[in-house]
């Protein structure tokens, strides 16, 4: 069973690229065979793990030397040895050491003034990202997990398209970016084409997304460092640029709806509640979504019409958990003021039945919630998990764990959603 699943470690490692957890699984899988006593195979695998640490080594050294002759300003000798680094990586195919050595040169070339080399090189490794991103399958954690690493390249990338006045190539690669497990999520989920890639085509194809949008205004946030980027959509109008944030777009937004795509940080602007110059609040005067990335937004428009439920709701209050083990220690979360209540009051209004209290528990819940057009949940959660606290089962002869009463991003994608809307108004929901 080691090495069964060693092995499968080792797949995923080379098609990713991860040379260093490459060689580990080389020199693992060396010990698994020397201690089931496979000798000849042991002896293969430790000297295979021993040889691509010296192939690695030596390029990765050579990528070091340049980083100490770049911070010593004898920029000649650096560019000399990333670009060894950078064809020793690409002999031996270890695409993290050639991802390195293509973000030292950038750094490099940015040093001695050249922006169109630099987004030169950016552009390659960016492309070496998507071909290696291919290989990650429909596992989200991997792919949130190297989104989360080589983000900085598309927004280098984009910030350098900016400087140079390619707009809409900037727009188009802080995009490629943006919430790709959750596009392949919900490409996979509606049996969509995955639609992203490099290609210049998509640079024409993205301002195409807001024709399905009419009457409505799509404000696009993007930051690098100190500067903030803005672009303006609107359907069959070109796409305008700009910097700083609402005001100086205001007279942009000319439609009764916009659509806003913010970047990282900036999903924790409460846009509804800002103020004009009159005081009165942007959502008097707008309606307003807030999307992940215009891909989404474009898997959403894509959607089949009969894929969502059209009736029946799931209304879940003041789940009663007791006493749970929580981050393998003993809790007891309290009551979450007026949840019932608030429960109680929209079932009546839809005409649902509620589970309250023992009742919300997690089995029940996933029982219903891919039958139903509308969730609402009124209940203690996790802000930075999106975990839900729900009731565990009854007459449990143990202490109930994480598994038995919480509601979890993994729970959920492995039933079928088909819900409108949902809502989560949980204890953290105010702030």
């Amino acid at each position: 069973m080691a090495e069964e699943y060693v092995q499968r470690s080792l797949a995923i490692s080379k098609a990713s690229g991860n040379i260093r957890e490459e060689i580990a699984h080389y020199a693992t899988l060396g010990n698994v065979y020397f201690h089931i006593v496979e000798y000849a195979k042991a002896e293969e695998y430790l000297e295979t793990a021993i040889e691509e640490s010296k192939k690695n080594g030596e390029a990765t050294d050579y990528g070091n030397l340049g980083m100490v002759f770049l911070y010593l300003k004898e920029f000649g000798k650096s560019k000399e040895y990333f670009k060894t680094a950078l064809l020793l990586s690409e002999k031996s195919g270890f695409c993290e050491v050639e991802l390195n050595a293509h973000c030292n040169l950038t750094t490099l070339i940015l040093f001695e003034g050249d922006v169109n080399g630099a987004r030169s090189h950016l552009f390659s490794t960016v492309s070496k990202l998507e071909y290696m991103r291919s290989f990650l399958g429909d596992n989200d954690k991997f792919k949130l997990s190297f989104t989360d690493r080589q983000a900085s390249c598309y927004l280098v990338l984009s910030a350098l398209y900016c400087e140079t006045g390619s707009r809409n190539e900037a727009l188009s690669v802080v995009e490629l970016g943006r919430a790709r497990a959750l596009s392949d999520l919900i490409a996979t989920r509606y049996c969509l084409e995955k639609q992203r890639s490099v290609s210049p085509q998509t640079w024409i194809e993205i301002g195409k997304i807001m024709e399905k949008e009419r009457n409505c205004t799509c404000l696009y946030i993007s930051y690098y460092r100190q500067h903030l980027f803005l672009w303006i959509l609107k359907a069959e109008k070109p796409i305008l640029f700009d910097k700083m944030i609402i005001a100086p777009v205001a007279d942009l937004l000319d439609e009764g709806e916009i659509i806003i795509v913010p970047d990282r940080f900036l999903f924790k602007v409460p846009f509804s509640a800002l103020v004009d110059e009159n005081e009165k609040y942007l959502s008097d005067t707008f309606r307003i979504r807030i999307v992940p990335s215009l891909t989404t937004l474009k898997l959403i428009q894509d959607c089949p019409v009969d894929y969502q439920s059209q009736t029946g709701a799931l209304v879940v209050g003041n789940p009663v958990i007791g006493e749970v083990c929580y981050n393998r220690e003993l809790y007891t979360p309290g009551r979450l003021p007026f949840a019932r209540e608030e429960a109680e009051m929209i079932g009546r209004l839809l005409g649902a039945h509620t589970l309250l209290g023992e009742e919300a528990m997690k089995e029940a819940v996933l029982q219903r919630i891919s039958s139903v057009s509308l969730i609402h949940f009124a209940a203690h959660g996790n802000d930075e998990r999106g975990e839900i606290v729900l009731a565990p089962p009854p007459f449990m002869n143990r202490t109930p764990q994480e598994e038995d009463y919480l509601l979890t991003m993994a729970d959920i994608s492995q039933v079928r959603l088909r819900a409108k809307l949902v809502v989560l108004s949980c204890c953290h929901s105010a702030r």
